[in-house]
């Protein structure tokens, strides 16, 4: 059962890549402006970022939809508007991580290759940047396996909306420079990425740290 859920993680992460890397494709060389026109007109932000609040919490990708708020309006609607469709997103998590759903979703995830922990207070930080940080997972499933962990909200949801919203500005700001063209601000969004990875990495790498001395100690 594990080496299934395995596989289908795996064909889930290498489909997510393909479908963004024709998404990025299609922005760069494909796309038709007439009919981006019409879709820019017809997309109100509203309904784009409610679904962007709502679709996630079963799952849906967002990468997608950072990409296309920048591409579709701009860097200032879309920061603003992703970044409340987050905190909504991560609100609604933890309300039904809470809810009376919890036995169902701690049965799912007892399913898959993960398990819910039980975290010590004193290791509840360490525990979410390390969560948020697990490379392979959807955010989804990070976000619900923090909050049925425990961990309080206000870490949750700081550090939670902290590391995602770090993520989704970059691709926001990744979907505007390639609707532009902008080679200017392509090339520093891609060098911001660059340095969240290795931000990123030096966390990972700090809190297994920070691990292994609660541990000895």
């Amino acid at each position: 059962m594990l080496a299934v859920h395995k596989k289908i993680g795996l064909f889930l992460r290498v489909a997510g890549f393909f479908l963004l890397a024709l998404l990025l494709l299609w922005l760069w060389f494909s796309w038709d402006r007439e009919l981006f026109f019409v879709w820019k007109q017809q997309a109100g932000p509203f309904p784009f970022f409610l679904a962007l609040t709502l679709l996630p919490l079963f799952g849906f990708p967002t990468t997608p939809f950072y990409i296309l708020a920048g591409a579709t309006f701009g860097w200032a609607t879309g920061l603003m508007g992703s970044g409340l469709s987050l905190a909504a997103n991560l609100v609604l998590c933890h309300w039904v991580s809470r809810s009376g759903l919890r036995p169902l979703l701690v049965k799912m995830l007892n399913r898959t290759s993960f398990h819910l922990p039980e975290v010590k207070p004193g290791r509840f930080l360490a525990f979410t940047i390390g969560a948020k940080l697990v490379p392979g997972v959807p955010a989804f499933a990070k976000n619900y396996l923090i909050a049925l962990s425990g961990v309080p909200f206000r870490i949750y949801f700081g550090i939670s909306f902290s590391i995602s919203m770090a993520y989704a500005a970059s691709f926001v700001l990744l979907g505007e420079s390639l609707l532009e063209k902008d080679w200017g601000m392509l090339s520093a969004v891609m060098f911001a990425l660059a340095l969240l990875a290795i931000g990123f990495w030096y966390l990972r790498r700090r809190n297994r740290y920070l691990k292994n001395t609660d541990s000895e100690a």
